[in-house]
């Protein structure tokens, strides 16, 4: 099993897609700050030629000198981003079946499931270097325009902001939950490309899921569930892991509902994946 991990490992770092798609998550996160940065002094300046500028510029604020290290460790990767890891993930799970590569080491495992558990876990470290990356560019690109970090060690209110302000430990218990509803949608990317072997509908899974687009689906589906059953407070996004992932899981409360769904989630995907693989093995 050990030596099926270390090919999947060297296999998805020296795969194109995999450096493409950490170079666009790299960029998307560092220009971020620089982004808000140009268009904070662009609306400075159209404030300033306007006739009630004392009033615009009253309402834009100061420029912020401090940002908080808690809120960029809790965000999840972002739409794109997301998108782009989960497209990446498509593409390494898919490769061995497209070129033959799981042929070759079928006399190293018990059955072919068995290299799924091996995807999952290459997956998962796919999943640090992507947060590793996108964390410690997003740090690079507020740092650049001239904020420096402010850690804040406990939960520090709104902090005159307009977002919450997550001290480290809400923080990186936020992390935590992302990453695993993260690792369920790396599973559900798992059952479609190598437990069904389809990359296109793999690929569909991760531009919906990844991108946000399955939210409409689910409130229509909400809609008829309360409307055939006479439910008040139902609502399907609450138990779903992708719209959970794209949520504030401490500031609306769902952060056992991210537990529960996750670990069920993870361990049913992962169950059917492998016994449906194991299936086509036997055909």
């Amino acid at each position: 099993m050990g030596n099926v991990i270390r090919m999947d490992l060297y296999r998805l770092l020296r795969s194109l897609s995999f450096k493409v798609c950490l170079i666009i998550v790299a960029v998307m996160s560092f220009i971020v700050g620089p982004i808000a940065k140009i268009s904070y002094t662009i609306t400075e300046k159209l404030a300033q030629s306007a006739e009630n500028k004392d009033e615009l510029l009253e309402n834009l604020g100061k420029w912020p000198t401090e940002f908080h290290l808690g809120n960029i460790i809790a965000d999840e990767l972002g739409t794109i981003c997301t998108a782009v890891f989960l497209l990446c993930i498509v593409y390494f799970c898919f490769a061995d079946i497209q070129h033959g590569y799981i042929k070759n080491v079928a006399g190293q495992l018990p059955s072919r499931g068995h290299t799924i558990i091996s995807k999952f876990i290459v997956s998962q470290f796919t999943l640090v270097i992507f947060y590793a990356v996108e964390i410690g560019m997003s740090v690079v690109g507020q740092l650049i325009v001239g904020k420096s970090a402010k850690a804040d060690m406990l939960y520090t209110g709104m902090d005159g902001e307009p977002d919450k302000v997550f001290g480290m430990g809400a923080a990186f218990a936020e992390l935590g939950l992302k990453w695993l509803l993260l690792a369920c949608l790396c599973a559900l990317i798992l059952l479609f490309t190598t437990g069904i072997g389809s990359n296109v509908a793999g690929t569909i899974v991760a531009i919906l899921c990844g991108a946000g687009f399955t939210g409409l689906a689910y409130s229509g589906i909400t809609a008829g569930l309360n409307k055939l059953f006479k439910f008040k407070d139902f609502e399907l996004s609450r138990y779903m892991p992708d719209s959970l992932y794209r949520s504030n899981l401490n500031e609306e409360g769902l952060m056992l509902n991210a537990l529960i769904v996750g670990v069920v989630a993870l361990v049913l995907l992962l169950y059917c994946t492998t016994k449906l693989y194991n299936k086509k093995d036997i055909k």
